[in-house]
């Protein structure tokens, strides 16, 4: 076995390898989930499906997928002669959720030998410090043949961070355009990772400087400057939205129809005279125009009832909610229901386990679920999703696909503590989307179902019955009330995102934020 220092290579004497990381799991430690991207000689993936990691574990050639994992040790197998021509590394990838890399004890990288089982190379000194993801070590092409690279080299910004560099659309949040001086900010931020590939001069016989400064140092794509022209078409859409309204003013507006307000109500007495012979000689005096004001005196009354309709709804709305005292309770678009139940304790522990099918037998659809915070205007707070799967010191956790079967076959799981989600937090948008673009119209039986951690039950489940040409869906929410207490809330609207990011603002105008 050669152990391995940062920048030192080996070469690698099988056509399938296994890459096996280990380190000590502690209740506090960060959670570490390890990927790999197939990236090209241009130092980035071909597309988003070169990014294999769990939930696309396997790459569409079969050469790469994700092995066997515990609590302390993930892996990746790689079948190199397997993999396309055109691919020139496999980057071994890690991301710790909950905390940086300094706080994952033991961290080790170990390249074995899927033939003979025997340990070719071993990494364990990666200086890691503030970074929450790294390229551990590569698989990379050398004059025909593989060899192995201990790289060790982290990212601040986490998973998303480093996946942009590489290529991957991650749909990453707007807020970064804030002046004209972004693209002058994020060149300067491309060769920072740089200095981390010192180390590689120590290499083993080869200059791999030549092939790995340029890849790490890729540049951020400068994409978020054209995310900003969205956002002001939305004011001039609300413009237009009251000037129907101004028209319906005139209506009430005529000064003959405020005159004869009063007055009519009297003389409809002598209506009933039209009986006399008189009445003849006081109808063509009439027919003029004073006859014409009782049709207009029946406007008054249409005017109310636009305003008696707009009184039931929010009185209708209280009623509708619902609480637990009769047990399970099945939701239909646009119920809410309370998270309480008379007697009881507050609601803490539960989790919402989000499942789907695919429309026709035998297809797979890769779909992701994630939850996004929001405070009581409607600012996003933080995402929980498979790029960052722990949030507010463990609140809220994404565990990732349910690969034990547990849970009536939910898909994603998400655990959620509500005493210790912090006050600022007031809606939580629950979402599920298609990395890979797929269409909801390729899928049924979508559902969201909240579940008692400790007794297991379950509490509320709204099942979507609709299905849109969109590749993301706002599919549930919770949210905090003046008393404390916490509501669900079935949503089930489309729109289109092939990650959460996309999804934030649809999911504040879902919430009427």
């Amino acid at each position: 076995m050669t152990q391995l220092t940062k920048g030192a290579n080996v070469a690698v004497p099988s056509d399938a390898v296994n890459i096996v990381v280990t380190w000590t799991a502690a209740p506090q430690a960060p959670t570490v989930d390890l990927s790999t991207l197939l990236v090209t000689a241009t130092g980035k993936v071909r597309d988003d499906s070169d990014f294999v990691f769990y939930n696309a574990p396997q790459h569409a050639s079969g050469a790469v997928r994700l092995g066997p994992s515990s609590p302390g040790s993930a892996s990746v197998e790689a079948h190199l002669t397997g993999v396309e021509d055109v691919v020139e590394r496999i980057v071994v990838v890690l991301s710790a959720d909950g905390g940086p890399f300094s706080q994952v004890p033991g961290l080790t990288v170990r390249v074995d030998d899927a033939t003979s089982g025997q340990v070719v190379a071993q990494f364990g000194d990666m200086g890691a410090t503030s970074e929450t993801a790294l390229v551990a070590g590569e698989l990379y092409r050398r004059a025909g043949a593989w060899k192995f690279r201990a790289v060790g080299q982290g990212w601040d910004s986490g998973l998303a961070g480093l996946a942009t560099d590489f290529g991957i659309s991650v749909d990453d949040a707007p807020e970064q355009p804030s002046s004209s001086t972004a693209p002058a900010a994020t060149p300067a931020s491309a060769p920072a990772p740089a200095p981390a590939l010192r180390p590689a001069e120590p290499s083993q016989g080869e200059q791999p400087g030549s092939d790995t400064s340029q890849p790490y140092a890729a540049p951020v794509s400068p994409t978020p400057a054209p995310l900003q022209p969205p956002q002001q078409p939305s004011a001039p859409q609300q413009a237009p939205l009251q000037p129907p309204h101004q028209p319906q003013a005139p209506l009430q507006a005529p000064l003959p129809h405020q005159a004869p307000l009063q007055p009519p109500h009297q003389p409809q007495a002598p209506q009933y005279e039209p009986l006399q012979p008189p009445h003849h000689q006081q109808a063509p005096q009439q027919v003029p125009s004073p006859q014409m004001a009782p049709p207009p005196q029946m406007a008054p009354p249409q005017m109310a009832p636009p305003q008696m309709p707009l009184a039931p709804p929010a009185t209708q709305a209280a009623p509708s909610v619902v609480n637990l005292d009769k047990g399970h309770v099945s939701l239909r678009k646009g119920d809410r229901v309370s998270l309480t139940k008379t007697g009881a304790p507050p609601m803490s522990r539960v989790f919402m386990g989000l499942g789907w099918d695919p429309a026709k037998r035998g297809r797979n659809i890769d779909l992701d679920a994630s939850v996004i915070a929001f405070d009581a205007n409607g600012r996003e707070l933080e995402i929980v999703w498979f790029m960052h799967k722990k949030e507010f010191g463990g609140a809220i956790v994404h565990l990732g696909d349910n690969l034990t079967g547990k849970g009536d076959g939910d898909d994603e799981v998400i655990t959620l503590d509500l005493t210790a989600i912090p006050p600022t937090v007031v809606h939580l948008a629950f979402t599920i989307n298609s990395y890979s673009g797929q269409k909801f119209t390729d899928v049924r039986n979508a559902y969201a179902r909240l579940v008692d951690a400790q007794s297991g039950a379950e509490l509320v489940r709204f099942s979507l019955s609709e299905s849109d040409r969109a590749t993301g869906v706002v599919i549930a929410a919770l949210s905090r009330t003046p008393q404390g207490t916490w509501d669900m809330r079935a949503i089930g609207q489309f729109a289109n995102g092939r990650t959460v990011k996309k999804l934030v603002k649809p999911a504040v105008q879902m919430l009427g934020l």
